[in-house]
């Protein structure tokens, strides 16, 4: 498959393993030049040897973190020469899974993780990706965003829920700046889904 991504740079967030990862080595695949990024060292450094040494580039960082975040999307662009793609897939959840199990912090915590720090990675790489050719975001989000039956906790919902819900608004946003942007809701196991189900 060429889906056109020769010599494209593009920074993924949580891209050590899972689907960061998988998303990293199918761009390398295409020609891609990516940044891993991640916030485990020795993580980082085991991705970074799976794939193409000449393609890719890692740089450990914390998005939740902004100084972080925007020293991240710097070293990308000056590593690249700008960004092509942005994907922001870190996220997570804390607390438990009922209103009675969670606080305030594991719903600030959740919300920080999943969408403030998707909202900040934009703001910094919007400029960096400016009227590049081809140009795109993409927000993982989760199916738990749109069907209350499977999410894991509210708190998780609800961040994914947003990244959802703003897609459209975001995709208006970037229209000057030329750059696409979508969401994509990953799906759970069967298996993972039939225990949601049963409990």
């Amino acid at each position: 498959m060429d889906l056109k991504l020769a010599g494209k740079v593009a920074l993924i967030t949580g891209s050590s393993k899972g689907i960061g990862f998988a998303t990293a080595r199918v761009l390398c695949e295409e020609g891609a030049r990516v940044v891993l990024s991640a916030r485990n060292k020795d993580d980082l450094a085991a991705a970074k040897a799976k794939l193409p040494s000449s393609q890719i580039t890692a740089i450990q960082a914390d998005v939740t973190d902004p100084k972080d975040a925007e020293r991240l999307v710097n070293e990308a662009a000056s590593w690249g020469g700008g960004i092509d793609i942005l994907v922001n897939n870190v996220g997570g959840n804390s607390g438990g899974i009922k209103v009675l199990d969670s606080t305030d912090d594991d719903w600030r915590k959740t919300l920080e993780v999943n969408l403030f720090q998707t909202v900040r990675m934009m703001r910094h790489a919007i400029p960096k990706m400016s009227k590049r050719p081809g140009a795109a975001m993409v927000n993982i989000s989760s199916i738990s965003g749109w069907t209350p039956q499977l999410v894991g906790s509210g708190q998780y919902g609800a961040a994914k829920a947003a990244l959802i819900f703003d897609a459209e608004r975001w995709a208006l946003e970037c229209i000057p700046h030329g750059i696409r942007v979508n969401t994509v809701s990953p799906g759970r196991s069967e298996e993972h889904t039939s225990e949601l189900q049963s409990r």
